[in-house]
């Protein structure tokens, strides 16, 4: 629905908008603080809301507090965190990169994935590689062995129907590595920094 084209290829245009004086006075401290325009915060949270907020909202998302989340993984057994797991890569997140994107495919799903890690949801951090026939996705956390169950089958549910081959997931205690064989030809584009960590989002 949006992907985007390389970055040195977007226009930018010129538009006069009124803000509130004391969000003036917020974005100008945090400019001055990290050494950035106030035009960059206003076209990250400009950003943010067109590609994320305005979807996460029309599908009921809600953000969850990471110490819930970790005791929920907790809480629950190895075969119900894949059961969970497997349940929301094949419905939850279908759903959602079918809404975002209008179609689901090897790509969206990449591009989903990012989106619900590094870039605005911040379940994970998100490691993305491919050399044409091998996708490689790496998904790193902190939340404990049930929580790699979890995202591990959700991944395998989310990508298993894509491709014409297996999805293969190797888990460790905080951290998802799938692998992916198929022909593709496709490159998403992850932030380097790393981000906080924040909880997946759930219904």
């Amino acid at each position: 629905m949006f992907s985007q084209p390389p970055k040195n290829r977007v226009k930018s245009v010129t538009r006069t908008i009124r803000i509130d004086d004391d969000i003036n006075y917020q974005l100008e401290k945090l400019a001055h603080e990290q050494r950035v325009s106030v035009n960059y915060f206003a076209n990250q949270a400009l950003r943010k809301f067109v590609e994320w907020d305005i979807y996460a909202e029309r599908l009921g998302f809600v953000t969850l507090p990471p110490d819930i989340f970790e005791k929920l993984m907790a809480y629950i057994t190895d075969a119900q965190a894949r059961d969970l797991g497997g349940w929301v890569g094949k419905n939850l997140a279908k759903d959602l990169i079918a809404y975002l994107f209008k179609r689901v495919d090897l790509e969206t799903s990449v591009r989903g994935l990012e989106l619900l890690g590094p870039r605005y949801g911040k379940a994970f951090r998100f490691e993305y590689s491919n050399d044409g026939h091998l996708t490689t996705v790496i998904l790193n956390h902190g939340f404990g062995r049930n929580a790699s169950l979890f995202y591990g089958e959700a991944v395998k549910a989310l990508l298993k129907d894509l491709v014409n081959t297996q999805v293969d997931t190797v888990i460790s205690e905080h951290q998802v590595f799938a692998q992916i064989m198929g022909p593709n030809d496709f490159r998403v584009t992850t932030p380097v920094t790393p981000p906080s960590r924040v909880s997946p989002l759930q219904r």
